[in-house]
């Protein structure tokens, strides 16, 4: 199975523990992708994410987001995209999941 969770909330919210439980989780049945974008770029730039690469999730955040809130070098295991991907890859996924 594929699972996509949106975050749009910022990384101090209660958010980021539910999404690494569920990551944790849900790499075991499948590929977890998580998609950053609002006020989720915000985790491009916090050391801490590197959890969810180390377990094994994609992840991507939206360019124009991180550039509407100043991010000009989101840590080297984030993949650039945009909101078009994210229609693209929604489809693709057998569930969705969105924080915000």
């Amino acid at each position: 199975m594929r699972f996509l969770f949106i975050v749009s909330s910022d990384p101090f919210s209660k958010d980021y523990a539910t999404i690494l439980k569920l990551t944790k989780e849900l790499v075991k049945r499948g590929e977890v992708i998580i998609f950053f974008t609002g006020n989720g770029a915000y985790y491009t730039i916090k050391p801490e994410t590197e959890e969810f690469k180390k377990l094994g999730a994609r992840l991507l955040f939206c360019s124009h987001s991180a550039h509407q809130r100043g991010i000009k070098d989101p840590l080297p295991f984030f993949e650039s995209s945009s909101t078009y991907n994210l229609s693209k890859i929604m489809l693709e996924c057998d569930k969705v999941l969105s924080f915000n």
